[in-house]
């Protein structure tokens, strides 16, 4: 089942793996939803990570492809983590529909570049100076404001327990605002 706060990076990565394997067997999106006896954007679906990785569909598929055994195997093992949910996902009511795709990947880096053009960016506020950009920027801010701090400082252990590098760029105005 796909996660409702957005793919995994394993996900998109398993999905985009798939296309990889169809294009390189030379099958048509509309062949190989002939084998699945579903429509071609089901297909297309599965390829973008849009839709959950079912594992009867995927077997279906490889076999379709005539992906090898040895080479089948640990895609179908990957396919349980890549169906799992992310971390952030009992935050979901906390979070925009952007940051849902941006979590996800972010999850996942490295490195983390991130910016914004007047304030200071997120992963790099407090809780008090997130506590009151949303007040001043959200009519009644309250419901909810937990959650999202919560999520926020979520967000930073969980790149710093990683190593993750961070990058922020930042006008010198953001200083001064909020």
């Amino acid at each position: 089942m796909r996660p409702r706060s957005g793919p995994t990076v394993e996900h998109r990565v398993l999905a985009e793996r798939m296309r990889i394997l169809r294009e390189r067997a030379g099958v048509s999106l509309q062949a190989a939803a002939v084998a699945l006896g579903a429509h071609p954007s089901t297909v297309r679906r599965i390829e973008r990570a849009e839709t959950g990785l079912d594992a009867h569909q995927v077997r279906v598929l490889l076999e379709c492809y005539a992906v090898p055994a040895a080479e089948a195997e640990p895609i179908m093992t990957g396919l349980a983590a890549a169906n799992l949910p992310g971390w952030w996902h009992r935050w979901r009511d906390a979070m925009e529909p952007w940051q849902q795709e941006v979590i996800g990947i972010e999850s996942s880096a490295a490195l983390v570049r991130t910016w914004h053009p007047a304030l200071v960016p997120e992963l790099l506020r407090t809780p008090a100076y997130e506590a009151a950009l949303r007040k001043a920027l959200t009519a009644d801010p309250a419901p909810g404001l937990d959650r999202h701090i919560e999520l926020l400082a979520e967000r930073q252990r969980r790149l710093e327990e990683r190593g993750a590098a961070l990058w922020a760029l930042l006008p010198a105005a953001a200083l001064h605002t909020t």
